[in-house]
């Protein structure tokens, strides 16, 4: 996605503000709100083609932070807030038979992740096999070992650090220049904001592209979805779920179930060449 693109997106976020504050539980202001690339790779043998780039975005409160798809969280909130707008939208996505990245409109990121909601937790939520889920567990904070390598990144030194976090080894890049102790997905926990970090595969990349200081914002869980409802598991039956789901006959199971044709679903297991940011979890399938 280009900046124009980019931009297009965050002003329609600005024009629903107003309306999605209403949304917001346990809100308390952002003081800073920043934006990533989000790099995935959807198959490690095949690297170099099969890997998603979507922007997501870090809201930050005094207390507590969200950290979620810049697009999906733009389609939650202008369904629920400009439905008219939404519909006509989808609509024309669907008439376009194009699914990249101009068409999709909430993005790949669908995870919505909260630290410090509630105190000392953390809550992800996420919609996958047509269902929505969540996990609260609690707040456990990388340990890192700070290194001596530095170098800019917009505009701001930054400092390598490195940490064994969930299953991965993970370089962030930090600036001590901005003292909160905040980063994307949940690594966090240093004496500055992390601006970049990726796993030492590079299955998961994270780059800073843009920071607004007091955004006309809140931080606190969206409630865009509640009225339809979370299953809440725990965090391994979470990934697990998600692990089976990957590995399920996905497109049939939705066929059948909004009758678009295509066959029953059946016990064929999928091939499934990468996993989470976090990977220490049950692989059952």
């Amino acid at each position: 996605m280009n900046m124009k693109q980019l931009f297009f997106i965050l002003l329609l976020l600005a024009t629903t503000t107003a309306s999605a504050k209403d949304y917001v539980k346990d809100a308390e202001p952002a003081i800073l709100e920043v934006h990533y690339t989000r790099i995935e790779v959807t198959d490690t043998t095949k690297r170099n083609s099969h890997f998603f780039k979507d922007p997501v975005m870090l809201r930050i409160g005094k207390s507590k932070s969200v950290f979620c798809g810049t697009k999906r969280l733009w389609q939650d909130s202008i369904m629920v807030c400009d439905p008219a707008t939404f519909w006509a939208m989808d609509q024309a996505k669907t008439m376009s038979g194009k699914r990249d990245d101009t068409q999709l409109a909430c993005g790949h990121y669908w995870n919505y992740i909260y630290k410090n909601i509630p105190d000392g937790k953390v809550t992800e939520r996420c919609y996958f096999d047509m269902e929505r889920w969540e996990y609260i567990e609690d707040w456990e904070k990388p340990e890192w070992e700070v290194g001596d390598s530095t170098k800019t990144i917009l505009g701001y030194e930054c400092v390598e650090a490195t940490t064994d976090y969930r299953g991965r080894r993970w370089t962030a890049w930090f600036s001590p220049e901005i003292p909160i102790q905040e980063g994307p997905w949940k690594l966090c926990g240093l004496p500055g904001l992390i601006l970049e970090a990726h796993d030492a595969n590079n299955d998961y990349i994270f780059k800073a592209n843009g920071l607004v200081q007091n955004p006309n914002s809140e931080v606190g869980i969206f409630t865009y979805e509640d009225k339809r409802g979370y299953t809440t598991v725990t965090r391994d039956k979470f990934f697990n779920n998600w692990w089976k789901f990957k590995h399920s006959n996905s497109a049939a199971k939705i066929q059948a179930a909004y009758g678009v044709g295509g066959t029953a679903p059946t016990n064929e297991k999928s091939k499934v060449n990468f996993d989470k940011e976090e990977t220490n979890y049950p692989h059952d399938i």
